[in-house]
This record gives structure tokens, sequence and C-alpha cells, in this order.
């Protein structure tokens, strides 16, 4: 009967150590998860602040660009001003709302947009284009306005294209 005993002890020692040992596997899956996902957090983190700076710096050229081109119109509608009715401008003009701006854009867009697509090159054409100047992809994005990954795809597609 004690030798029965015994035999159970020792069973549900065996048992409990590999209970232990189980648990602490888990523990740490747990924690290396927990690693992961602070590192895709950091990852992540990084993209966004460098997006929000890459956005403030557009923000700040399109600002200036803003700043300089108001002037440059106002200068030359007080000059037409002048030589056809100097008293016409009796009033200031009213500050440009966002709305107001937003849909002149839209318009000057939409505008230069129907112009410009006859006598435009498709998209894959002028980065194989300027790829063949020697420009680099970020060159290319740069100039054509448009993400650098984008850009690298178009080059791969073309150069597996000319390698059938």
């Amino acid at each position: 009967m004690i030798g029965i005993l015994i035999f159970f002890l020792f069973m549900l020692n065996i048992f409990l150590i590999l209970a232990v040992v189980i648990l602490y596997q888990r523990q740490n899956r747990f924690i290396e998860i927990e690693r992961n996902q602070r590192k895709i957090q950091e990852e992540s983190e990084e993209m966004l602040s460098a997006f929000l700076l890459e956005l403030k710096e557009e923000n700040k050229s399109f600002i200036t660009q803003f700043q300089h081109s108001p002037k440059n119109n106002k200068q030359s509608g007080d000059e037409q001003l002048t030589k056809i009715e100097p008293e016409a401008v009796v009033e200031k003009e009213a500050p440009i709302t966002a709305e107001t701006y937003s849909r002149l854009l839209a318009t000057e867009v939409y505008k230069n947009n129907q112009t410009e697509v006859d006598t435009k090159k498709t998209f894959a054409e002028q980065v194989e284009d300027l790829s063949q100047k020697g420009l680099s992809s970020s060159e290319i994005a740069k100039q054509l306005k448009k993400g650098k990954t984008e850009v690298e795809l178009l080059l791969k597609f073309h150069e597996n294209r000319s390698n059938t």
C-alpha cells in the first residue's frame, strides 16, 4: 500500500513539474509577443512621425507658394485696375475662407488637368524617360510628386518587361 502511495506521489510530482514547464513556456511566448508588439508599435510611430514631418514640409512649401502667388497676382491686378479705372477700386477684397480657397484650387486643378490631358505623357512614360536620363527613383518621385515605392515598382515592371 505504501508503495502504491509513493508511486502515486511520484507521478503527481512529475505531472506538476510538466505543468510548471508548460506554464513557463507560455509565459515566455507572451513576453516575446509583447516585445514584438512594442517593436511594431515603435516602427509604426516612426512611420507616422516621418509622414507627419513630410506633411509639415509640404504644408510649409504650400504656404510659401500661396503667400508669394497672391502678391504677384495683386500687383498685376493693381496695374490693370489703374490702367482701366482707378476709381473702380473702393473696397478692399474680403479675406478668402478655407472653403472658398479649396474651391478655387479645385477649379484651377480641373482646368489645368483638362488642358494637360492631351499633351501629357503617361506616368509610366515619364518615369521611363527620367530613368533613362539617369535620375534615381527618389529624384524621379520628387520631380513627379509621386511616392518612391510607386516609382520603384514601375521601374521594376519596366525591367521585367524588357528582360522577357
